[in-house]
């Protein structure tokens, strides 16, 4: 199991330039600390996540690092011409030299980002799925000509071409027509930070119902924070997590209502990496006998980045060597 960081480069003392200096100091930080993996988030139009261009991150990330994958978590491919997505990442591929993860979504149910971007949300599914087969095509076909329901093209080669083949690609999804089209194609699947453990199991059924044979590698994101009593732990993140909480029942409660079920604060801490380094461990060794990880991937919550730093330097110390001995 790949243990990792997700980025959604929080802005705590409103000063955008500052987020992003923070941000990839943590991420070197996990890098000497020997975390196999950073992923950065794809938000729009939030102060409090300022990371639009994923891609652009990722690729000032692959100059500032030298071993730590780098991944998408996720780019939301009805907002983006599959062309362009297709040559970025062809691109953060050879300037990370074949570190790149390509994680891909069909956008939350954030109406302002659907309205700003012109996109209905009843297209997104079919439209992230033809995306996703065009960029295959153009990453590892050459005079690629397609003729989809949103986009064509005729004759294309992309111009660069990626170190890997294939790049690792993973779908932020619990569509079944999305799962299903992972299996097929032998991507692997993400969890995202709040989503239920159970509905993360029956995605890896429907995962393994359309292959059986094909390994899911889901990427797991967990919220995490650790204090010295439990009791602590939970009290701090409840504070932190509550105003999310309620901005996502109400904006899901509008536009997704299936998923507004999901926001319980007492679910999502319980299912969350919260508490004592030792209780973390606990928790961490129940998700890798419930499920298939190919990696735990933390959202750190605290507004003080040096807490930050320092409660990665404690996970890598205390739990990774477990881990890594397990293996």
């Amino acid at each position: 199991m790949r243990t990792g960081l997700f980025c959604t480069y929080e802005n705590p003392r409103r000063d955008f330039r500052a987020a992003y200096v923070d941000q990839l100091r943590l991420v070197q930080r996990a890098e000497s600390l020997g975390f196999e993996e950073a992923w950065v988030a794809e938000h729009h139009f939030n102060p409090d996540a300022c990371s639009p261009s994923c891609l652009s991150i990722l690729a000032y990330l692959a100059a500032c690092t030298s071993r730590i994958r780098l991944g998408s978590a996720a780019v939301l491919l009805p907002f983006h011409n599959p062309l362009l997505i297709a040559e970025d990442i062809a691109t953060i591929d050879i300037f990370s030299d074949g570190r790149l993860n390509f994680g891909i979504a069909k956008g939350g149910p954030f109406p302002a980002q659907n309205r700003h971007f012109e996109i209905d949300s009843k297209e997104s599914r079919d439209k992230t799925s033809e995306a996703l087969l065009l960029i295959e095509k153009l990453l590892y076909e050459d005079d690629v000509t397609f003729n989809g329901r949103f986009f064509k093209t005729d004759g294309v080669r992309l111009t660069p071409r990626a170190v890997q083949r294939p790049i690792p690609t993973f779908v932020a999804s619990s569509t079944a027509s999305l799962v299903g089209l992972a299996a097929a194609k032998g991507y692997g699947i993400m969890g995202a930070p709040p989503f239920p453990l159970t509905t993360l199991r029956e995605t890896v059924e429907i995962f393994r119902q359309a292959d059986p044979a094909a390994d899911p590698d889901l990427v797991l994101i967990r919220f995490f924070h650790v204090a010295v009593t439990h009791e602590q732990a939970v009290a701090e993140a409840r504070i932190w997590l509550q105003p999310f909480v309620e901005r996502m029942k109400t904006t899901t409660a509008k536009v997704q209502p299936d998923w507004t079920p999901w926001f319980v604060l007492d679910r999502i801490i319980e299912e969350s990496l919260i508490g004592t380094i030792s209780s973390i461990g606990e928790k961490i060794e129940r998700l890798a006998e419930d499920l298939p990880l190919h990696s735990l991937v933390l959202k750190q919550m605290s507004p003080d980045f040096a807490k930050r730093h320092a409660d990665l330097e404690l996970f890598a110390e205390e739990l990774r060597p477990k881990f890594r001995e397990a293996a």
